[in-house]
């Protein structure tokens, strides 16, 4: 029986040395969040990265309906704003904003729609700037106190409904509200990231 060189000693040990590394690579960080989950929760971050509030749990579209079906197509994702009878400076600049985040997709664009809510019939106002400035705006009336009431209950912060913007996802899911200060390049991130990563819509 040979003996083990001490050459070959030192390359087994190295091995071994590799081995174990590459395991606690694997498994540490596993072992570590699934620890962090069930033992200590209040370590998780609670922050995100969406400009957004996250609705949870997501509103389904049937919240919007005020009769048996619901008008609005599903299938892309759908930009809803909320507007008055009147649709004052604050509402244009809503219907604004929401236009050029849309336009700003290009060829993507197509799996975008915005769909203005409506509580009860627009004046002539309103009808003249949408036929002028938004011919593919979509129009849809909905109870704007079911969706308010609905939106109380799952937003840690409630804000009125018509101070911001709503966004749906392809399957009717309504998932995200931007205040009026997130409507524009924060709300066209949250989007593109959306779109990006996204297998429907």
């Amino acid at each position: 029986m040979t003996e083990e060189s001490p050459i070959d000693t030192a390359s087994r040990s190295k091995n071994r040395r590799k081995l174990v590394l590459l395991f606690a690579v694997a498994f540490v960080p596993m072992f570590i969040a699934y620890a962090m989950f069930f033992y200590v929760p209040a370590l998780i971050p609670a922050t995100t990265t969406n400009e957004g509030q996250l609705i949870q749990p997501p509103l389904a579209a049937a919240v919007l309906q005020t009769q048996e079906t619901l008008d609005i197509p599903l299938g892309v994702w759908t930009v809803l704003i909320p507007v008055a009878a009147h649709c004052d400076d604050h509402c244009q600049q809503r219907l604004y904003l929401s236009r050029q985040i849309k336009i700003g997709f290009g060829k993507d664009a197509e799996r975008l729609q915005r769909v203005a809510l409506l509580e009860t019939d627009p004046d002539a106002a309103y009808a003249a700037l949408v036929a002028a400035e938004h011919p593919d705006l979509l129009s849809h009336v909905y109870n704007a106190k079911a969706l308010q009431a609905a939106l109380d209950s799952a937003l840690p912060v409630p804000m009125p409904i018509t101070d911001g913007i709503l966004l749906m996802d392809p399957n009717g899911n309504i998932m995200m509200l931007y205040s009026f200060d997130k409507i524009g390049a924060p709300m066209r991130k949250d989007i593109k990231h959306l779109l990006k990563i996204s297998n429907i819509g």
